[in-house]
């Protein structure tokens, strides 16, 4: 190696090693604001305890004030299940309090619990968002239905029945229907200026899980994650997020692999009765989630030391007027399932939005959609790793579509090969005029007909499809408990152990992954462009920075292209070295 490949491998080096103490500055940051929150939380604790009363001898405790407090109000719960979910309802704030899938773990074997660190219940309805939830309603249940309700000192009736759907359908599955009546029973009209119907929360599914993986979505808008809230280069922190536009049918909290959609149902009016319409507003609130909530559900606290954000949402409905004994009624629809494509996208209003696949979105959902199809071929077979096998198939599916592309790549590196003593010479000859060298070099390539660039072809054409895979494995749920060989869940990292002193994660199919590169450069013939191979250098390091702490099952889709394309260039090399002779110019048109 020369002594600028070596400065350049140095270089790769040092970056990746800067990013690994840049990105443990900044879990240690992450936790030093999780202690402040938890600090914050104590001083309150603490002003609170100071302001009891005292306890004592009767002589020293202040008299008792004559105007009697009211009870606190005591929570009921009623259980009610469906085919794939156990909802528990709370009296306070006439909700779900938590909805617990059947067929879904967290961790340690504990079923997978949505809304299970937040205040405020799926459904909850209040005239601001975020306060005023947690107020007392009777509650009743019916069969599959409770029904809660609740008149305020407006003389405002509220009545709420949630009906809990046992279809199987892909429509009725995880799906509870939710029809809200606002009736004025006092002797003048009423004004409503609007109010909110809350999603829940979502937290974290395990300790190690990227703040981007939890968040609030709203028809129409972009995924709120977690880090949304926190302060910037060019804006301080943030505390809420709102949004402000007609139209808004549906609005969601999710984390990695699971989501809760609140969607507001259109309906036509019969002639003298008030129009339903979708939203007008959106708010969305992140909030800490204690060592002590988080322990208590069964999860590990190891692997990370950055704080634990969840995220509360809800979608703001529009103004009305009752008047006296008039009444209005608005239907929703709630989710509460596993953020999974295949069922979300027969919805009606575009709630496979929450996938939020990003720019490479067709790209992810083709993929998506045939990796399914193809383990759904395997599964009968191969129970144990069929979504392995699935991924390890479309891969080389994939790189035989691209074969006739990469072998053309490929012949073109070898003219570029036997090129090679030719630019020496130029180089050598022009080594005190660049622009001149520069010149030469590219006429050198339009004489005997060669691009230069295209032995990046293929590459090129792969960032597409491997950024596609990126985003779909970080969040197809189908992959979550997916076992191959040593890989426990193919959807997270497959480490092994930690260095000590460290703490960094050992993870294995990354570092096969970065081997296999290093492979296929060392068999891929050399280009005489120094700036290409310089480039080839970083490559390996790209990678595994994008593919260490992620879904090992994007490091497995990786390596596979790899070990494939070390067999095109076994089968290709001893081809026929190729002969290089001047292209001849086309004639000049008279």
């Amino acid at each position: 190696m020369d002594r600028t490949g070596i400065t350049a491998v140095s270089l790769a080096i040092a970056v990746l090693i800067g990013w690994m103490f840049w990105n443990n500055q900044e879990m240690t940051k992450a936790a030093e604001q999780q202690a402040r929150a938890k600090a914050a939380v104590a001083a309150v604790a603490a002003e609170a305890k100071a302001a009891e009363p005292i306890v004592g001898t009767p002589a020293e405790v202040p008299p008792a004030p004559a105007v009697p407090t009211e009870p606190a109000a005591v929570e009921t719960r009623e259980a009610l299940s469906s085919l794939t979910v156990d909802y528990t309802f709370s009296s306070l704030g006439g909700g779900i309090a938590t909805a617990k899938l059947k067929t879904h773990e967290a961790e340690r074997g504990q079923r997978m619990s949505l809304n299970e660190f937040g205040s405020i219940p799926i459904g909850a309805i209040t005239d601001a968002a975020g306060e005023g939830a947690r107020v007392p309603f009777e509650m009743k249940v019916e069969g599959d239905s409770v029904t809660f309700e609740r008149t305020d000192a407006r003389q405002l009736h509220l009545s709420k029945k949630f009906d809990v759907t046992k279809t199987e359908d892909l429509q009725g599955n995880y799906f509870v229907n939710l029809e809200v009546t606002f009736t004025n029973r006092g002797a003048q009209p009423l004004t409503l200026p609007g109010y909110f119907i809350h999603t829940g929360s979502a937290a974290p599914v395990h300790q190690t899980d990227l703040a981007t993986y939890t968040g609030f979505m709203e028809a129409g808008g972009k995924f709120i994650d977690a880090s949304y809230f926190d302060s910037g280069w060019f804006h301080p922190e943030r505390p809420i997020y709102t949004a402000a536009r007609p139209g808004i049918a549906w609005a969601g909290v999710a984390n990695q692999y699971f989501t809760t959609l609140v969607t507001a149902q259109r309906t036509t009016p019969q002639t003298g009765t008030l129009s339903t319409q979708p939203g007008n507003s959106a708010w969305a609130k992140r909030f800490v989630v204690s060592d002590a909530a988080w322990k208590e559900t069964g999860r590990s606290a190891e692997g990370s030391s950055a704080a634990r954000y969840a995220v509360d949402g809800a979608l703001g409905m529009s103004a009305f007027t009752l008047e006296p004994g008039g009444g209005f009624t608005q239907s929703f629809r709630i989710y509460t399932g596993p953020r999974e494509y295949g069922r979300l996208r027969v919805l009606s209003e575009d709630q496979a939005d929450i996938m939020d696949f990003g720019i490479f979105g067709i790209v992810s959902k083709v993929l998506l959609n045939t990796m399914n199809w193809l383990h759904g071929k395997f599964d009968p077979f191969f129970p144990r790793g069929s979504y392995a096998l699935a991924i390890i198939v479309l891969t080389l599916i994939i790189k035989s579509l691209l074969w006739p592309m990469q072998n053309k790549a490929t012949l073109s590196m070898k003219r570029m090969q036997i090129l090679q003593p030719k630019m020496t010479e130029l180089r050598e000859k022009y080594k005190d005029d660049p622009t001149r060298m520069n010149t030469e070099v590219m006429k050198l390539y339009k004489d005997y007909g060669v691009n230069p660039l295209s032995g990046c072809l293929p590459m090129l054409v792969q960032i597409p499809i491997f950024f596609g895979f990126f985003t779909m494995l970080g969040k197809a749920v189908e992959l979550r408990n997916s076992k191959f060989l040593w890989v426990d869940d193919l959807s997270l990292p497959d480490t092994i152990a930690q260095i000590p002193g460290l703490g960094w994660p050992v993870n294995i199919l990354p570092l096969v992954m970065a081997g296999t590169m290093l492979w296929q450069m060392a068999l891929s013939p050399k280009s005489g462009d120094p700036m290409q191979q310089r480039m080839m250098m970083f490559m390996p390091l790209i990678f595994i920075a994008f593919c260490y702490n992620y879904a090992s099952a994007l490091a497995l889709y990786w390596t596979v292209q790899n070990l494939f394309s070390v067999v095109q260039l076994y089968a290709t090399r001893n081809q026929a070295a190729p002969t290089l002779q001047k292209v001849t110019p086309p004639p000049k048109k008279k």
